[in-house]
């Protein structure tokens, strides 16, 4: 039996196609699949992954289809396992302060369920509508509050996978202490689906701050920005966000010229107003200017949004680096230096950036990869391009871990560092 008609078997005709036009929609960097498939439970992700495994077919998990221009081009997809169906809240427990939800759900529908209970995930990703919770997990996703908040790998409290020939697993649990065994969850954040497909998640909850604000503190050079954000860094202040922005992101959200550091504060209402008061004298004494956001909320989301990598043209590109935080000013004039036009949002104080170049070619970008320090990812269409950073002596270890999970590499093959 071929692989089409085996998965329909399992969970249905109606959730298997393997149309050309279909399968061309869920092409992942111009390889498209030669079937899809939804599966709406864990027992049919893992019934279709044994089924996959059986015929030796090659796997690319999709949720919301936002982060599949990072890495590299598969080397190979024969089936695309979209988790869309897998949407549900399996547990809720508002008084723990903990959650479990299937990998399908969107970040934007687990707002608004946590909203109803004061609650709240505090992660901050491109495209919430879209990005699903089991994708930002795999791809290791974050926001501008995770100055304060930390990542989701830092919320993460269990996990279920299925593996690439069907096995279902489980680690971590519903305990926010839980310091049972080897800590295996955290090895798929930011695996890319390359270890196993996740199912489900649970999370540790906060409730929802009692206030809120944000100040745009205003720069006439980057020089003056960072200043201010040592300064910051010296402080008592303990904001959930202190995004740098250059002039270029300025631009693309309508704020006008110069640089600046978004800073949001939360929590009580006298830590929040105390927080607002002390900002505008850090930012005065760099010769900048705070002005209070009315329309914070909105516009933390905006420039959560800048590092999306959806929507690419075809000589542009969005790069991640990680490095520690005192070598990313010379890191980010470096960047400018080689593109002028570059849009840069950094989680300054946490040493992680993101940049989105527009009209670059091939060999300027392999160029600047090879250069940058602290290159974690590159995400564009432009071939011969250098995807991944170095992984150093990691890297040793990393092989072993895929050929322990995937010893057939069958799992997103070639997309990853290993």
């Amino acid at each position: 039996m071929n692989l089409p008609n085996a998965l329909a078997e399992i969970i249905g005709q109606a959730f298997v196609s393997a149309e050309p036009a279909a399968c061309a929609q869920f092409a992942v960097q111009g390889c498209a699949p030669g079937c899809v498939a939804a599966p709406g439970s864990a027992e049919e992700l893992a019934a279709v992954l044994a089924a996959a495994h059986t015929q030796g077919a090659a796997v690319v998990p999709w949720g919301g289809g936002t982060q599949q221009l990072i890495g590299n081009p598969p080397a190979q997809i024969d089936l695309v396992v979209r988790t869309e169906r897998l949407q549900r809240v399996l547990i809720h427990e508002p008084g723990d302060l903990t959650i479990s939800v299937e990998a399908g759900m969107t970040l934007g529908a687990l707002r608004s369920h946590l909203a109803a209970h004061g609650q709240m995930l505090p992660v901050d990703a491109p495209l919430p509508e879209r990005a699903t919770i089991g994708g930002l997990i795999a791809t290791a996703m974050d926001g501008p509050r995770r100055l304060g908040y930390g990542t989701l790998r830092d919320l993460l409290i269990g996990i279920q996978v299925v593996d690439a020939a069907g096995h279902t697993s489980k680690a971590g649990g519903m305990v926010v202490k839980n310091v049972s065994g080897f800590d295996m969850m955290k090895l798929y954040h930011g695996s890319f689906g390359t270890l196993a497909l996740i199912a489900s998640a649970n999370f540790k909850l906060l409730p929802a701050p009692r206030e809120s604000t944000a100040l745009l503190c205003r720069f006439g050079a980057r020089a003056a920005a960072f200043r201010f954000l040592a300064d910051l860094h010296a402080s008592q202040l303990t904001p959930t966000a202190a995004e740098y922005l250059n002039p270029a992101a300025l631009q693309q959200l309508g704020l006008g010229p110069g640089h600046a550091v978004f800073v949001v504060a939360e929590g009580l209402a006298q830590a929040v107003a105390r927080h607002a008061a002390e900002l505008g004298l850090l930012a005065a004494y760099s010769a900048g200017q705070a002005e209070q956001r009315a329309d914070h909320r909105v516009l933390l989301q905006r420039i959560a949004d800048l590092p999306q990598t959806l929507q690419l043209g075809e000589q542009d590109a969005v790069i991640k680096l990680s490095i520690l935080p005192g070598d990313l000013e010379a890191a980010l004039e470096r960047m400018e230096a080689y593109a002028p036009l570059v849009l840069i949002s950094a989680r300054a104080l946490d040493g992680v950036a993101y940049a989105r170049l527009a009209g670059s070619d091939a060999a300027q970008l392999a160029m600047l990869a090879a250069e940058l320090p602290g290159l974690h990812w590159v995400a564009t269409t432009l071939a011969d391009v250098p995807r991944w950073g170095d992984l150093g002596e990691g890297a040793a270890l990393m092989r072993q871990i895929k050929h322990e999970f995937d010893p057939q590499g069958r799992l997103n093959p070639g997309r990853y560092v290993v």
